[in-house]
């Protein structure tokens, strides 16, 4: 598991394959990947314990464990949305199931890791697996990119990996540095050590190369920590140490400078320290804008939360008029950027305090372990894995945590309490073999629903890659049917409907551009509405604070009504007004239902609300554009160019944009768009 998380993923296209294996390319790898092996584990520790008998570690903080994933479980029962508290907000799956997962991870290492042997195995299998993911990543840095891993979302040549983003990896490295160096102090081969202080350079560099500020904050405190427990314990230094420590310190040093002459705030390292303090721009603000919203979603239910990885749908509400301008109406966050916060909005201040109480104690109870002199030497490995864990929880105060990293957080809980664990000894029973069997068929099954959830994320993926819009109804409809606990693939059937929908309308128009028959394309015109509008309105039932089902229903109404029947633009204002009590500071939905107001003769109140989208997002084109084109028809160009202007001024490039302010400049007429 330790091994083959970290390098977990279904982007193989750099092998020679035209597609990814599934939608999400990253984390769903991971969890079915850890939640799999986890099932495997179980079942292989369950069969011996109950057939031979044996002993079982424990300590008093798992049953603070076990009250932590008890409330959890009430906070899901309670939560706004059962079926992503259960499972986790897709693409982040920290729902209760990773939460049973991380407890079940924590009581079997706890058994296992019972000696020296069994613990360096396990760092090492961290340090050949870093290395690959550390060597990729550099790779990254270096501008060697393949097609298929094309940074999404955030700047070229920041180092992502097998993570998918730098942010994820950066959690990943204050681990794998960190237990590298452990291993490197410990070794006493030379040929091994060196080879432990290249992997120990390598994480070190491609941490650097993530430009992750809470995961070079969390890996400094990790390595200080590290170098204080080595310290007390008094390893050998070798002088073949010098070598290559002195050789990454160099590297990074220089990545250090060469990133000075780059005028990117993220990529340039003196700016990218520079902007820990500052709150009043930039991603420090947006942040402290979430963070707003955060307490302002845990005061909304202080006790039992919205529910475990359910901030996205209560960002909806919660969201701040000054968050709008600085990241645009249609922005949302899925995570509170503070995992405190974000899991005090999820499970209230009682699970909370109960997580934190975990860690607080288990570090006080291992203190002494791993502080205390000894003429042990592999002291030094689990304070490797005790500096890691806290370097890893303060990065988590900056940042998200997700199952693919986290789970090296509780393996090294259990690690380091491993040495002030009691036993107790267990005897076979007669019906050992039986219950044995029992467990082994509960787990089989648990194996056999994860490789469910891969294979509806295939088809899902296969949907959004399809050529023909058949196609890619008949993957979205498999997926939904494989795996309907997942809100994304509700609402991808939908689109992939009202895709259809428009396939048929643009062929039925050059049918009657060629002088033909029309008919056959607008009976599929109608059944592909009645089809999207249905997925659509289940999907509404299905996740009622999702905000954008209502934006995509309320564009289907009003292209509906602009291609088949007028009324449904009625239909549309309705859906508006639902989506607004989702989000009362949603700027798409208002753009829909200008549309609607338009097309029902209401020019007062659309204009009215296109004004409200372009007062509180001021760099939303979309809006603007729309606005402008009334404008024009209302006889003011003038104003219509003034306000074009202002948000090309603002947010340069967006579409259609800077198109419309050359035909006004030329004394033409600014169309009206937005679907």
């Amino acid at each position: 598991m330790v091994f083959v998380v970290p390098l977990a993923t279904s982007n193989f296209t750099i092998l020679g394959f035209e597609h990814s294996f599934t939608n999400d390319v990253f984390e769903i790898v991971k969890v079915s990947v850890l939640r799999i092996l986890t099932c495997v584990a179980v079942g292989a520790w369950a069969w011996n314990l109950l057939r031979k008998g044996g002993r079982i570690r424990h300590t008093p903080i798992d049953w603070l464990i076990l009250a932590f994933v008890i409330w959890v479980a009430i906070s899901t029962a309670t939560s706004v949305h059962w079926p992503t508290a259960l499972l986790g907000k897709p693409s982040r799956y920290e729902g209760l199931l990773t939460f049973v997962n991380y407890a079940v991870l924590y009581f079997l290492v706890l058994q296992l890791a019972d000696r020296s042997s069994r613990v360096r195995s396990l760092a090492r299998s961290l340090f050949w697996s870093s290395v690959v993911v550390a060597v990729f990543g550099l790779l990254q840095y270096l501008g060697v990119q393949h097609p298929g891993w094309v940074p999404l979302g955030f700047e070229p040549n920041r180092a992502f990996s097998t993570y998918g983003n730098p942010n994820f990896l950066g959690g990943f490295l204050i681990f794998s540095v960190t237990v590298a160096l452990g291993l490197a102090l410990l070794e006493r081969r030379r040929v091994w050590r060196l080879l432990y202080w290249a992997g120990f350079g390598l994480n070190g560099l491609a941490l650097i190369a993530t430009f992750t500020r809470g995961a070079w904050i969390g890996g400094f405190v990790s390595l200080v920590l590290l170098s204080v427990i080595a310290w007390r314990q008094r390893p050998a230094m070798q002088r073949i140490d010098w070598i290559p420590a002195g050789a990454s310190l160099a590297v990074g040093l220089g990545i250090i400078i060469r990133s000075l002459s780059s005028s990117s705030e993220v990529l340039n390292f003196a700016r990218r320290i520079g902007s820990i303090f500052q709150f009043s721009s930039g991603s420090g603000q947006s942040r402290m804008e979430i963070w707003r919203s955060a307490f302002a979603a845990i005061a909304d239910r202080p006790i039992l939360g919205s529910g475990p990885d359910t901030f996205r749908l209560v960002f909806h509400r919660f969201k701040t008029a000054e968050y709008v301008r600085i990241k645009g109406g249609s922005s949302g966050a899925d995570n509170a950027h503070n995992y405190l916060l974000h899991l005090a909005s999820g499970v209230g201040f009682p699970g909370l305090l109960l997580f934190a109480a975990v860690f607080v104690w288990a570090a006080v109870r291992s203190f002494t372990t791993i502080f205390k002199r000894s003429d042990d030497p592999f002291r030094l490995m689990l304070g490797a894995f005790w500096a890691a864990s806290a370097g890893y929880l303060i990065h988590l105060f900056f940042g998200l945590s997700l199952p693919g990293t986290s789970f090296l957080v509780w393996t090294a809980l259990a690690i380091v309490l491993v040495p002030t664990a009691r036993s107790i000894g267990v005897k076979a029973a007669r019906w050992g073999t039986v219950a044995g069997l029992a467990v082994i068929v509960i787990v089989a099954a648990g194996v056999a629903y994860q490789g469910v959830v891969l294979a509806a994320d295939h088809s899902y993926s296969k949907s959004q890659t399809a050529s023909l819009a058949g196609e890619r109804t008949q993957e979205a409809l498999r997926a939904t049917e494989l795996n309907p606990l997942n809100a994304d693939y509700r609402q991808g059937l939908g689109l992939a409907y009202l895709a259809e929908m428009r396939a048929y309308l643009q062929a039925g128009a050059e049918a009657q551009q060629k002088g033909e028959d029309t008919t056959p394309y607008e009976k599929q015109v109608v059944r592909s509405f009645l089809d999207a509008k249905s997925a659509l309105e289940k999907a509404i039932d299905f996740t009622p604070p999702e905000y954008d089902n209502y934006v995509i229903l309320a564009s289907l109404y009003n292209l509906a009504g602009e291609a088949m029947d007028a009324d449904l633009y009625q239909d549309a204002i309705q859906v508006a007004e639902r989506g607004l009590q989702i989000m009362p500071l949603g700027t798409s939905i208002r753009v829909q239902l200008a549309h609607s107001l338009v097309a029902t003769g209401r020019m007062p109140e659309a204009v009215e609300a296109l004004e409200y989208c372009v007062q509180i997002d001021p760099t939303g084109g979309e809006a603007a554009a729309y606005l402008a084109g009334i404008y024009q028809q209302q006889g003011d160009p003038d104003k219509a160019l003034e306000l074009l202007r202002s948000v090309e001024a603002l947010a340069p490039g967006q579409p259609g944009i800077a198109d419309a302010i050359r035909e006004l400049e030329a004394g033409g007429g600014a169309p009206i768009q937005s679907r």
